[in-house]
C-alpha cells in the first residue's frame, strides 16, 4: 500500500475518532434542569434602563419567595429558577411598584428547563411624595413579610437571605411595623413616616408558641363533578391579601381536605384558597359579600374554625389562555368575549381589570364585600362585547388586561335579591391589546 493512501486511512480514522469522542461528550452532557427568568427593567420616553429596582420573584402555585435581587445599570435582573410558574414583584422609590397593587396577582412568568423567559416591564413615576422604611429582621430570619400599617392600610415587602427588608413609597404618617414568620413571633414597632426620607426599623424575632390553624374544605358540585389533583390554603395578611412565607398547605385531593397549619404567631389573618388554572374556584358569594374568611390567633387559639367551600369554575371561551398556560392571548381594542353556560344561573356578570394595575375598567360591582352589592354589567347570554354600554375605560395598545365571569342566580331569600354561585378561574382571562 502507498504511503499516499496510508495518509488516506490515517486522517480518515482520527475523524472518526473525533466524531464518536463528540458523540460521547455531547450524550454524557446531562440535560439542563434549570431554566433563566431575565428581567429588563425601563423607565422614560424614551425609555431608558432603570437601575436599582428591588425585584421580588415567587413561586405563583404556593406564594413562597424564590429569589430577590436588584436591577443593575442596565436595568436587568436574571435569575435561575426550577421549571414552574413564578410571580414578579418589583419596588423603587419614587415609582408605581409593578404590580400596583398587593392586592393584584402579578402576569405569572412560565420557566422552562433550559431556555430563558425575557420579562420586560416599564415602570412610570410616581406623584406619590413619600418615604421609606428599612431594616433587618434579628437573626437574618429570611422571607419574612414585613409591613408598615395603619388603619386599613399597609405596605409591604419580604425580608432577604440576610433578614434585610426595605418598603418603597410609604405615605407620611405614624405607622406600626411588623414582620410575619412561620415558627417566629416578630415585636412590632412604631415608626413615623417622612416625605422624601427613610425610616431605619430593625425587628426582633423570637420562638412562637406551639399553635395551630385548623382549616377545613367544604366542596360543592356547582353543576358538574369536581377533582382537583391538589388544593393549596394560605394564611394571609389581612389588609394587602398578601401570603406569609412558610404559612401555604397542598394538600392532596383526595383523602384529605383538612389542612393545619403549625407555628402560627398571634394576630389576625385572612385564609385565602389558591388554586392553579384545576377548574375549580372558591364560592364567590360571601367573598362578594361579606369579605374573606378570617381568623385570629390568641394566646395560641384560633378562633373561629375556618371553613371554606369550593366549586367547579366558569369556563372561558376566547379571548383566554390555556387551562395549562399563563401566556396572555391577544386581541384588538374591541375584544369579544365569550364562555361556556353554567348550570342554574339567571345571569352573567363580566368584570375586566388592569392586569398591571388592578383597576376595574369595566363591569364588576359596586360595593364588593357588602351584602348590598350591586352588578355593573350583566347579561343571559354568552358573549358580550367590551364596551357595549359606553361606560368602559379605553384599553390601551400593548397593555395586558384579565378579564373574568361570575355566574349569578336569582335568590328572593337573599337581600339583594342574588347570589353568586361561581366565576372564572383568576389566571384565566389574560389577554394583551396588539
Amino acid at each position: 500500500m502507498s504511503k499516499f493512501f496510508t495518509r488516506i486511512i490515517f486522517t480518515i480514522a482520527i475523524g472518526l475518532f473525533a466524531l464518536l469522542q463528540a458523540c460521547n461528550n455531547r450524550s454524557s452532557t446531562p440535560a439542563p434542569t434549570t431554566g433563566t427568568l431575565s428581567i429588563s427593567i425601563t423607565t422614560g420616553s424614551p425609555a431608558t434602563a432603570l437601575s436599582d429596582v428591588r425585584v421580588l420573584v415567587f413561586n405563583a402555585a404556593t406564594n413562597e419567595p424564590a429569589a430577590a435581587g436588584s436591577s443593575g445599570s442596565d436595568g436587568k435582573y436574571s435569575v435561575s429558577l426550577n421549571p414552574g410558574s413564578y410571580f414578579v414583584k418589583l419596588g423603587k422609590q419614587s415609582y408605581i411598584p409593578v404590580p400596583a397593587s398587593a392586592l393584584l396577582n402579578p402576569v405569572p412568568q412560565k420557566i422552562n428547563a433550559g431556555a430563558t423567559n425575557d420579562y420586560a416591564v416599564y415602570m412610570t413615576t410616581s406623584s406619590l411624595t413619600g418615604g421609606w422604611v428599612s431594616g433587618k429582621v434579628s437573626g437574618g430570619i429570611a422571607n419574612a413579610l414585613v409591613a408598615v400599617e395603619a388603619t386599613g392600610v399597609a405596605y409591604t415587602s419580604i425580608s432577604d437571605s440576610n433578614g434585610y427588608y426595605i418598603i418603597y413609597n410609604v405615605p407620611p404618617a405614624a405607622y406600626s411595623v411588623r414582620g410575619y414568620a412561620q415558627s417566629h413571633t416578630i415585636a412590632s414597632q412604631t415608626t413615623t413616616v417622612t416625605a422624601n426620607a427613610g425610616s431605619t426599623v430593625d425587628l426582633i424575632a423570637g420562638p412562637v408558641p406551639t399553635s395551630t390553624v385548623p382549616v377545613r374544605f367544604k366542596l360543592i358540585a356547582g353543576g358538574g363533578v369536581i377533582s382537583p389533583a391538589t388544593m393549596v390554603v394560605s394564611l394571609v395578611h389581612p389588609i394587602t391579601k398578601e401570603a406569609i412565607p412558610g404559612l401555604s398547605l397542598s394538600q392532596a385531593y383526595p383523602p384529605s381536605l383538612d389542612y393545619s397549619f403549625s407555628g402560627v404567631a398571634d394576630g389576625r389573618y385572612i385564609v385565602r384558597a389558591t388554586f392553579a388554572n384545576d377548574t375549580i374556584v372558591v364560592d364567590p358569594d360571601n367573598i362578594v359579600k361579606a369579605g374573606e374568611p378570617s381568623v385570629n390567633v390568641i394566646s395560641g387559639t384560633p378562633t373561629p374554625t375556618v371553613v371554606i367551600t369550593a366549586t367547579l369554575a366558569v369556563t372561558l371561551t376566547s379571548p383566554t389562555n390555556a387551562l395549562n398556560s399563563t401566556d396572555p392571548a391577544v386581541t384588538s381594542l374591541t375584544p369579544t368575549f365569550s364562555w361556556e353556560a353554567y348550570s342554574s344561573t339567571s345571569d352573567y356578570v363580566i368584570e375586566v381589570m388592569d392586569a398591571n394595575s388592578g383597576s376595574i375598567v369595566w363591569g364588576g360591582f359596586t360595593g364588593m364585600g357588602t351584602a348590598t352589592a350591586t352588578k355593573n354589567i350583566m347579561t343571559t347570554l354568552l358573549t358580550i362585547n367590551y364596551n357595549s354600554d359606553g361606560k368602559a375605560t379605553a384599553l390601551v395598545v400593548g397593555q395586558t388586561y384579565r378579564w373574568r365571569i361570575y355566574a349569578s342566580k336569582d335568590d328572593a331569600k337573599e337581600p339583594t335579591g342574588w347570589k353568586l354561585i361561581s366565576m372564572s378561574e383568576d389566571q384565566m382571562g389574560l389577554f394583551t391589546v396588539k
